[in-house]
């Protein structure tokens, strides 16, 4: 006979809560584990490619300095064509206008 009635029936449900806990608390555990060898995974792939840009990263300075350094060629001739073409055009500008009226002759 129980002292207290129905605390066989409270004992027997603690026990049940504790074993449930503890599932729980061992399948975060799985988890857990789950998800650091995802990080690990996600890093050692994030190492791989940052090792790969430190390589790779000179070479493609290397290659757009050197793809700026023919155009700078290319803007500075052009510039200096440039500069030619106007003094030209002055040149001719002023040779086609009739000659202005400065002198004893007006």
């Amino acid at each position: 006979m129980d002292t207290v009635p129905g605390l066989k029936q409270l004992q027997a449900r603690k026990r049940e809560l504790l074993l449930e806990s503890e599932l729980n608390r061992q399948v975060w555990r799985v988890e857990v584990g789950r998800l650091c060898l995802r990080a690990e995974k996600f890093q050692r792939g994030f190492d791989w490619a940052s090792s790969a840009w430190k390589w790779a990263a000179p070479v493609a300075g290397f290659l757009v300095a050197r793809k700026f350094k023919r155009t700078a060629g290319a803007f500075a001739q052009g510039s200096l064509l440039t500069t030619a073409l106007k003094t030209a055009w002055k040149f001719w500008q002023a040779r086609k206008s009739p000659p202005t009226a400065s002198g004893p002759d007006v």
